[in-house]
């Protein structure tokens, strides 16, 4: 099975350009910007002469909606998955850095050298995150057979987390991999039919942030 790993596009606060500074969004359920939706239309036509079975999101609306442009040619539904949601910021989201470092700067120092395991105040660490992606990631590539194509749209955080872990690079690593509004990953899985997926499983990376479909807009 290959796997399209697809962020969602740009949010107010993903980037300067988005709001004005950059900011923690996690569970908030913030629309697409303009440029945002520019962004998914861009990865829709990319995607609309590729052959695809299925295609799954998060289920917060800026996934939801970059997956619904990708599913449109297809005539296909997305699957709205609540376990493929970005990493919960707890009281931090919305904040900047400068709040963060000024309110709860031992805990953002902690979290900076060990973020698979300190979480943000009434949030999720990365450990936490895993332990529901997991089951939802493991799933998804046992509903489809060798030749299947699947997209996924999710997060920043998402994304990351399941290439270190498919990689068996530790999570904390997670900040060397870029991953871009509606950029694409591809992830391919060799497997012998009527056998269930494990992590142990042939896992190859085709590419990883793919953004030429973004090079026009």
């Amino acid at each position: 099975v290959r796997v399209f790993l697809i962020r969602h596009g740009e949010v107010e606060g993903n980037s300067m350009a988005a709001g004005g500074r950059l900011t923690f969004a996690g569970w908030v359920d913030k629309p697409l910007t303009a440029r945002g939706e520019t962004q998914a239309q861009a990865v829709a036509k990319r995607f609309e002469r590729e052959k695809l079975e299925a295609i799954y999101s998060s289920d917060l609306s800026r996934a939801r909606r970059t997956a619904e442009l990708i599913a449109q040619p297809h005539k296909l539904e997305v699957r709205v998955e609540s376990a493929f949601r970005e990493l919960s910021y707890g009281v931090w989201e919305g904040l900047g850095l400068e709040e963060i470092e000024r309110d709860w700067l031992e805990t953002w120092r902690a979290r900076q050298a060990d973020a698979e395991n300190v979480a943000p105040p009434e949030g999720e660490n990365y450990a936490d995150l895993w332990r529901r992606l997991e089951p939802a990631w493991e799933s998804l590539v046992n509903g489809f057979g060798k030749e299947a194509n699947v997209v996924l749209v999710a997060h920043n955080g998402t994304i990351r987390t399941l290439i270190c872990h498919l990689l068996g690079a530790p999570v904390n690593n997670l900040k060397r991999i870029q991953t871009s509004n509606c950029g694409v990953t591809l992830v391919e899985i060799a497997r012998e039919a009527n056998i269930e997926y494990s992590m142990c499983d042939e896992v190859v990376l085709r590419c990883i942030n793919d953004t030429q479909h973004l090079n026009e807009i």
